[in-house]
């Protein structure tokens, strides 16, 4: 699926004042554990590092909790997504920005981490976006994407196919007024990258040491990467 970024932009401010209690409701709050396990995976300590479509902040929050990171810059394209978030992250180590995952507004190995959260699939170009992120970590440094792939086993299959597909725009309608935002959502996926496929543009992306993390049964992936460059230690 190639996501018209003007489209998607517009569903995610409709919906950014909800989003996040739309999140706990459709996932029975199994999003913040797997924000959580996701964030887990990047080596302790940390230095500065980008929380690329972070919304309202849920994944860059959760690392500066762990201490895998120490201050976070938050990118999103939809300025209403961080605008309802801006209270979460007062007072912290957390600065957000507007701004484009095709042509980030930051220069070349600026950062420490790189994180992404159910973001990737949004994108008009994901190999583009991939790309992105390369040019903005150091060497050695550090990439997790958290993501909804194409299932390939049946229990995600039918989980997407059958009861997302129905109660998403269901909840989506009552609680929000947008069905149509979370049909998109629902949809997405089977539009998008496998597993396998994922792992291969990494690697021809220069991202090496690739772990997966699989969660209710591959419902959701999580990868952790590193950059090319200068060899470092596996984190614990």
């Amino acid at each position: 699926m190639s996501a018209d970024p003007r489209a998607v932009r517009a569903m995610f401010a409709r919906i950014a004042p909800r989003y996040d209690l739309l999140n706990r409701l459709l996932s029975a709050r199994c999003d913040v554990r797997w924000r959580r396990r996701a964030v887990a995976m990047l080596p302790p300590g940390g230095g500065l590092a980008l929380d690329l479509a972070c919304g309202t902040g849920d994944l860059g929050l959760a690392a500066l909790a762990l201490r895998r990171a120490a201050a976070i810059v938050g990118c999103d394209a939809c300025l209403p997504m961080l605008q309802a978030g801006r209270r979460r992250w007062r007072g912290l180590p957390f600065r957000p920005l507007v701004g484009d995952a095709l042509r980030l507004p930051f220069p070349d190995r600026g950062f420490d981490a790189a994180m992404l959260a159910y973001g990737w699939r949004n994108f008009c170009d994901p190999r583009a976006a991939l790309a992105e992120l390369r040019r903005v970590l150091r060497p050695g440094g550090h990439l997790l994407i958290l993501e909804f792939f194409r299932p390939q086993r049946p229990w995600p299959r039918l989980f997407y196919r059958g009861v997302a597909r129905r109660l998403f725009p269901l909840v989506g309608g009552w609680v929000a007024g947008d069905a149509a935002a979370y049909r998109y959502l629902a949809c997405s996926v089977d539009g998008f990258l496998s597993v396998a496929e994922a792992d291969a543009l990494l690697a021809s992306c220069g991202f090496r040491t690739r772990r997966w993390r699989a969660f209710a049964g591959g419902i959701s992936h999580a990868v952790a990467a590193v950059a090319d460059g200068v060899r470092e230690p596996a984190p614990p």
